[in-house]
């Protein structure tokens, strides 16, 4: 690819902005980079110029493109991003874009920019639909078909796949919708800490259940097997929803040899519907898998 068809693409968290010129020819990133941002909105838009302008010094890029933890309207303003990042809701994303690195830009959704980078160039590579579910302070769902994702608009992408109720409960730890009986409420990493805690550990990581997990404590490997009990249940309901030829697992917990996933693709699979099958697989890009969807959305958009 053409120098000039390179990417600067930012992924803006909470606590964190990474950085990276991406070529979407190759699904490569070229350049590489994370800083701290601590909530602070301001901190974060004085961090993409100097990082943008670092990057952009020995590579010309001909679009970019940022995804942020919030939902994103048609115009590329964040409409909502509850908890992270005050003052960021209804800022002009897509003129600051623009302004600093001319007129090809794009203004996303995180989990929709990590699922097109794990479906294109990740776990879900060489599929043609794929969910990918992120687990971390709530659960992320993305649907992507051909690279693409599936529906338009602000609320496509079946980005709200996290709020799809799984259980019963009207009580205990709630989803970013305040209800806790979903997916989120469910799934979200800090559960299979409480799990571990209600089967008699006294844990505060995940990293510590883990490790408990591995000596074979009674209480991590309780807590693990409840947790997959209700992430299996959770990817039945979202096969069924969408039909996809292979789910792809994410986020911090997806360690290498997490105990999570153990047999999960099987559990599913007996569970589906007739012949209904799926891969389950985990997700490939860490990091970087955001800033490749980015990357390869701005690509394709230049083909059409």
């Amino acid at each position: 690819m053409k120098v000039d068809r390179l990417v600067l693409a930012f992924d803006l968290g909470g606590t964190r902005i990474k950085s990276g010129v991406v070529d979407p020819a190759s699904g490569k990133v070229l350049a590489f980079e994370t800083s701290s941002v601590d909530g602070d909105f301001e901190a974060a838009l004085s961090g993409i110029k100097r990082l943008g302008r670092e990057m952009t010094e020995s590579m010309t890029v001909s679009a970019a493109g940022i995804c942020v933890p919030g939902i994103v309207d048609d115009r590329g303003i964040v409409v909502s991003l509850p908890g992270k990042l005050e003052g960021i809701v209804g800022y002009d994303l897509p003129g600051f874009l623009s302004a600093e690195f001319g007129p090809s830009f794009m203004v996303m959704n995180d989990a929709v920019s990590y699922a097109v980078g794990e479906s294109a160039f990740g776990g879900g590579a060489g599929m043609s639909r794929v969910v990918v579910v992120t687990i971390g302070t709530g659960v992320g769902v993305a649907v992507i078909e051909e690279g693409r994702p599936l529906g338009s608009g602000t609320f496509g992408a079946g980005i709200f796949g996290g709020q799809i109720p799984i259980s019963e409960r009207e009580e205990g730890p709630k989803d970013t919708s305040g209800r806790s009986d979903t997916i989120e409420a469910m799934c979200r990493a800090s559960r299979i800490v409480d799990y571990a805690n209600l089967a008699g550990g006294q844990f505060e990581t995940v990293e510590e259940v883990y490790a408990a997990f591995e000596r074979g404590d009674g209480a991590a490997r309780d807590g693990v097997r409840a947790y997959r009990r209700h992430l299996t249940r959770a990817l039945v309901a979202l096969v069924h929803a969408h039909a996809p030829e292979a789910l792809v697992i994410g986020g911090g917990p997806i360690t290498a040899g997490n105990p999570l996933t153990d047999g999960i693709e099987e559990g599913v699979n007996e569970r589906l519907f007739g012949s209904l099958r799926v891969r389950v697989s985990p997700a490939g890009l860490g990091d970087k898998a955001a800033l490749l969807g980015i990357g390869h959305l701005l690509a394709d958009r230049r083909k059409a």
